[in-house]
């Protein structure tokens, strides 16, 4: 009788330690592997790389651009892991609908997106998912849209330097998903086939903005800069303007002030046609550019020089013509060259110096 106690009691006690044994272990288990990825404990990282491969246009005055870009985002989720025994290949290739209910299945979270600055739909060219055995997914997007540039400022124009951005921001808060930066898979291409602007300094930022949830959500961004052909613009723009500015100068040698008068206003009316020609390449802004500035005083200066010729012409048949000669002498010595050089000094001091 006393051998059957001492074994129940021993029985007993040994099962009480593999009871205490198996809680504390699966608390431990519990706080390693207890909590799921993608909740507020434990947020799921993603990599997200952007790769513009083309520009198909660049709209300054709707501000806004075409791009045909490449998203790669990788993460890696136990949920999503599967039994190589199982498969006879070490990755698994889904479409997306396929992928979305093989995760459900299994209880993981999809790291959804939204390109914040995205104005037209997006046209997926290609898209695919690749899942690895030990739950690392990748996810490969080739699309082209039309992306909002709400940063442009025209205030140099045409010496100017735009910022371009491709913004993807995660639908979940960054307490559930957390974004990281791809820098080798991000960029632009070699052969973007935008002729008009020079894009350079692609870099990828990272920040927090309000997401779709009301909540912070993470915001990975590439951002590039556009700066014109001033070539172009040099020979288009500055160089008649060069030579006009040299025609009503010229004029001033002229003793008739009625030739005067006609070439000066045929010249007004080319500075008129100047400036709806410039203005139909930009919006309807609220504030002066460089060139818009140069264009205004041009106007004004000629404008000037017409009623100055009539003045002249007016003192001439009131027998007043040696004065007229004076002052038309200091006109064209001092005034008429030296208003143009505090004009085009002013405006470079103001808009490409300051600014």
């Amino acid at each position: 009788m006393r051998r059957f106690f001492l074994t129940a009691f021993l029985a007993t006690v040994l099962m009480l330690l593999a009871l205490t044994g198996q809680v504390v272990a699966q608390g431990l288990l519990q706080n390693d592997h207890g909590q799921p990825l993608g909740t507020p404990g434990k947020p799921l990282d993603v990599g997200i790389g952007i790769h513009i491969d083309q520009i198909t246009f660049v709209d300054q005055k709707s501000e806004n651009y075409g791009a045909v870009a490449t998203l790669r985002f990788r993460w890696k989720d136990p949920a999503l892991a599967y039994e190589l025994a199982d498969y006879e290949r070490e990755v698994r290739v889904f479409k997306t609908d396929a992928f979305l209910e093989y995760a459900t299945e299994r209880a993981a979270i999809v790291p959804a997106f939204v390109i914040e600055n995205q104005q037209s739909n997006r046209w997926i060219h290609q898209s695919v998912i690749a899942v690895r055995s030990d739950g690392e997914a990748s996810y490969f997007e080739k699309s082209s849209l039309t992306l909002q540039a709400p940063y442009f400022d025209f205030r140099k124009y045409p010496f100017d330097t735009q910022r371009f951005y491709y913004e993807v921001v995660s639908v979940f808060p960054s307490q559930t998903v957390r974004y990281s930066i791809l820098e080798d898979e991000s960029g632009l291409g070699d052969l973007l086939g935008e002729e008009e602007w020079i894009l350079e300094n692609a870099q990828m930022q990272k920040s927090t903005v309000v997401g779709l949830s009301g909540m912070d959500s993470d915001k990975v961004a590439l951002e590039f800069t556009g700066r014109r052909h001033v070539l172009y613009y040099a020979i288009r723009i500055f160089m008649p303007m060069l030579v006009l500015i040299s025609v009503s100068w010229s004029l001033f040698f002229l003793d008739e002030y009625r030739k005067r008068i006609e070439i000066a206003g045929a010249n007004l009316l080319v500075f008129v046609a100047f400036n709806w020609v410039i203005s139909e390449d930009l919006p309807k802004l609220g504030y002066l550019t460089f060139l818009d500035f140069i264009l205004q005083w041009m106007f004004v200066v000629t404008g000037a020089a017409i009623v100055f010729n009539v003045m002249l012409r007016r003192m001439k048949l009131a027998g007043r013509e040696a004065f007229a000669a004076k002052l038309d002498n200091y006109a064209i010595k001092w005034i008429y060259p030296l208003s143009y050089a505090a004009i085009i000094g002013f405006a470079i001091l103001n808009f490409l110096v300051k600014t």
